[in-house]
């Protein structure tokens, strides 16, 4: 199962090779950070960009939360400790198994490409191919995607890179 530790953005990345380093293999079956691709313009040009999908999480898969809770009291002084004095929240089920199907083993999720017709969206590559239903908002201008799903019974969202090429 996934857990999600919160920090400062710009130390996820230090706390999760922290947690790999120093948790047993028997506790923590791997730490990541999500990542994905976006479009940005600069120089003239649009260029591909990895950034983080979540930031200032970093998930932790694990067996055992209990023992994984144990193992990280020594980061409580650099995480952020949740409403009831936890370290970690647990991902619901169903958004762990869309990002699992969005990122795949490498927990990535890649630019999805895609057009509108008739003010129907068709994704033809990527990610988000045969998932249309599931985009609320669509923002050309910036190439993002405003994916919408229900987990716990609340609607949830984040931002992905979508490059629609045409509209008719």
């Amino acid at each position: 199962m996934w857990c999600v530790l919160r920090c400062r953005p710009e130390d996820a990345g230090d706390i999760m090779k922290s947690c790999r380093r120093n948790i047993p293999a028997d506790i923590l079956q791997d730490a990541f950070i999500f990542t994905c691709d976006r479009m940005k313009r600069y120089q003239g040009s649009w260029h591909v960009e990895t950034r983080e999908l979540f930031p200032g999480y970093v998930f932790l898969e694990t067996a055992d939360i209990r023992e994984l809770a144990d193992a990280l009291e020594p980061y409580r002084a650099y995480v952020s400790v949740l409403e009831d004095e936890s370290l970690l929240r647990r991902v619901d089920p169903e958004e762990e198994e869309l990002l699992r199907l969005l990122g795949g083993s490498s927990h990535h999720l890649k630019l999805s490409r895609g057009y509108i017709r008739d003010g129907i969206t068709h994704i033809t590559q990527g990610p988000l191919a045969g998932m249309e239903e599931q985009i609320r908002k669509i923002d050309r201008h910036k190439r993002t995607a405003q994916v919408g799903f229900r987990a716990e019974g609340r609607e949830r969202s984040f931002m992905a890179g979508l490059e629609i090429t045409g509209k008719s």
